[in-house]
């Protein structure tokens, strides 16, 4: 029987290890742009502003990534999300609103249909 440590080191040589540590995308350039199928949300205690807000993660090209959108966005894009649809959104800057407090803009587009798109890819 292998080791844990051996399995581990086997699995490495063959490629099969996949990061399931998100990283966080903190839009800060304009453009900015995720790509991938939404896993799901959790609300998080803003430490700033206080109330809530919605912590999004995705499954990208790229692995894992978590994100926040701002309680503007997510009253908008985020009451729009299905889990496991494939999503583009890009980052368009902040706009000032009322009391001159700003918000984030962004751009989201749903990607074709599901499961399609899903079989195309291979995953299930």
């Amino acid at each position: 029987m292998s080791t844990y440590k051996e399995m581990y080191e086997k699995a490495v040589k063959a490629k099969e290890i996949r990061q399931i540590t998100a990283t966080y995308q903190a839009w800060d350039k304009i453009g900015e742009v995720i790509l991938g199928r939404f896993i799901g949300s959790s609300g998080v205690e803003s430490s700033l502003g206080g109330g809530t807000y919605n912590q999004y993660l995705f499954d990208t090209d790229e692995g894992p990534v978590k994100f926040a959108l701002g309680r503007a966005a997510d009253a908008e894009i985020g009451a729009m999300l299905k889990k496991d649809r494939i999503y583009w959104i890009r980052y368009l800057g902040q706009e000032e609103i009322s009391g001159g407090r700003r918000v984030n803009k962004f751009i989201c587009q749903e990607v074709g249909f599901y499961e399609s798109t899903l079989d195309d890819m291979g995953r299930q």
